[in-house]
């Protein structure tokens, strides 16, 4: 049982209603209970995260996982460890993220910063010198600046689900079905 319930149809507008659709994530519906604006806004912004960044969609799922296992949030986990293997990550790439393991040998030089760069902004804010010096070599500032919004976006997604008490879907998306949906 969510610790926040979820909004029932006849508490969202009439486009809320129709984008939500018939059998959502749990996510979705709760998200549905947000103003108009902000449940537009918020997934336009999410889906330019996801399907329109310049950033390596592995490093992505790099990131998000860490800010997952860091913010230990079942809910997040449970729908990106799957797109983190759908996109090429292995088990053991996971489990090393899990770990919070930068230099295992499972990752490349620019696995290793991204992780490091992550884990330092979720924990301090502001990455030191040296972690924001040694993503800079892997990835162009385009990039850069879509990492760390794709990471403070998924320390925001697990704030929203952990607050809100978001239970587990039967079964995980689609991603699939996600990737090539417009």
């Amino acid at each position: 049982m969510p610790r926040i319930p979820y909004p029932s149809p006849d508490q969202m507008s009439d486009e809320v209603r129709a984008r939500v659709g018939g059998n959502p994530p749990n996510v979705t519906r709760m998200l549905a209970g947000a103003s108009e604006g902000v449940y537009f806004g918020f997934g336009a912004y999410s889906q330019g995260l996801m399907k329109q960044s310049a950033l390596d969609p592995k490093l992505r799922e790099l990131a998000i996982l860490r800010v997952g296992y860091i913010s230990n949030c079942a809910y997040e986990l449970f729908q990106h460890e799957p797109f983190g293997r759908f996109v090429g990550l292995s088990d053991d790439q996971i489990a090393a993220i899990k770990a919070g393991d930068p230099a295992a040998p499972v990752f490349d030089a620019a696995q290793s910063a991204v992780l490091r760069f992550v884990e330092d902004i979720v924990r301090n804010v502001r990455p030191s010198d040296a972690n924001l010096a040694a993503v800079r070599e892997h990835l162009d500032d385009q990039q850069l600046i879509d990492l760390v919004l794709v990471t403070g976006n998924y320390m925001t997604v697990c704030r929203f689900l952990e607050t809100t008490g978001i239970e587990l879907d039967a079964e995980a998306i689609d991603w699939d079905g996600y990737t090539a949906s417009e």
